[in-house]
């Protein structure tokens, strides 16, 4: 969507941080039992959870609808030497391939209409780690339609081995946040007997 474009082009022209630093807590902390392979970082942003899962040796693609955030996050990993794919797309409209990634990685963005894809995009074994804004405290962050309701990722995730599932108040980003936590496993497909 032009507006969304326009809208973070505008805030990393003029120098947005609010979810640079270091990685998720949350990813960094599986990261040791998740899955190795190729991971997709949704919303990347200015890289910081693509470029840590490059330097873990994922192979990595990281989507976002601003050049101009996808260019500084690209600069930082040249300089860390970290080798990720980084795709512009409007995640309005872009879909990722089934079955493709062992990893999905999705932090402080709140898409509904593109969670099926997302999950469909987790190889059968792979793992989607999920941590955005939860509704309930509006001060700071997004309004209320980009907040996950009380509960809303343990119904989305039906069907999946959750390994840990959390609402709360977290530290994230030197800030406290309201969140939803979701680190989740993809069933593999039930074996049929003859």
């Amino acid at each position: 969507m032009k507006a969304d474009r326009e809208k973070w082009e505008a805030r990393y022209r003029a120098g947005e941080r609010t979810h640079d630093g270091p990685p998720s807590g949350l990813l960094r902390r599986w990261l040791p039992v998740l899955p190795k392979g190729r991971a997709l970082d949704v919303a990347a942003g200015l890289g910081r959870n693509a470029i840590f899962l490059a330097r873990a040796g994922y192979r990595v693609d990281a989507v976002d609808i601003s050049p101009t955030g996808l260019a500084e996050a690209a600069r930082r990993a040249r300089r860390l030497g970290a080798r990720v794919r980084w795709i512009e797309a409007d995640l309005d409209v872009w879909k990722p391939p089934s079955s493709a990634y062992d990893l999905v990685v999705n932090t402080f963005f709140l898409k509904r209409r593109l969670i099926p894809a997302l999950q469909r995009a987790v190889r059968p074994g792979g793992a989607f780690v999920f941590e955005t804004h939860l509704q309930g405290d509006e001060h700071g962050g997004p309004g209320a339609a980009h907040r996950l309701r009380p509960g809303e990722l343990q119904r989305r995730f039906k069907g999946w081995d959750i390994l840990e599932l959390e609402e709360g108040r977290f530290s994230e980003g030197g800030r406290s946040w309201l969140l939803g936590r979701l680190v989740a496993r993809r069933p593999m497909p039930a074996t049929r007997r003859r």
